[in-house]
């Protein structure tokens, strides 16, 4: 006859719940993944500050009305409200990480840009790029809440917050 013996099934041990929480990461990735998500959250704030006292020499420097100007910090906010619905499917469908590269990429090259740039149509598009890379400071998918998303999740024990 046959050697089969069943074996005997048991269900699986729950965690303790006083246990320690469990996360894939070691304790330096979750401090760099902690590093680079606090790095990201300062973009769009900090553009903010150093744009605003530069109002009236960019105005001076381009050869346009201050009005003009302001209409490129009216264009930055529009981006910055519908970026995130953009920024947030991508980060649905391709992943946080595709979309945090893209939009460090996204700031980057338009802060390179910016510098570089001396009309006032290249000041408007790349106000706009550079929005749409940093669109989140307070949004739903933005460079702060995917960065807080990545943080949070390293400990199972802070998902329900």
């Amino acid at each position: 006859m046959s050697d089969f013996v069943p074996m005997k099934v048991t269900p699986q041990e729950e965690p303790e719940a006083g246990g320690p929480p469990f996360s894939i990461f070691t304790k330096s990735e979750k401090r760099w993944i902690s590093y680079l998500a606090s790095f990201g959250a300062m973009f769009s704030t900090l553009s903010s500050y150093i744009y605003f006292p530069a109002l009236v020499p960019m105005a001076a420097d381009l050869g346009v009305s201050v009005s003009l100007i302001n209409l490129t910090v009216t264009s930055y906010m529009i981006v910055a409200g519908v970026a995130p619905a953009f920024m947030g499917d991508l980060a649905d469908q391709g992943g946080r990480r595709p979309a945090y590269i893209l939009m460090f990429a996204l700031v980057f090259a338009s802060n390179i840009g910016l510098a570089l740039q001396d009309s006032y149509a290249a000041l408007f598009v790349l106000r706009m790029v550079q929005s749409a890379g940093a669109s989140g400071e307070n949004e739903e998918y933005g460079l702060l809440t995917i960065g807080r998303t990545a943080i949070i999740q390293q400990d199972p024990a802070l998902t329900n917050t």
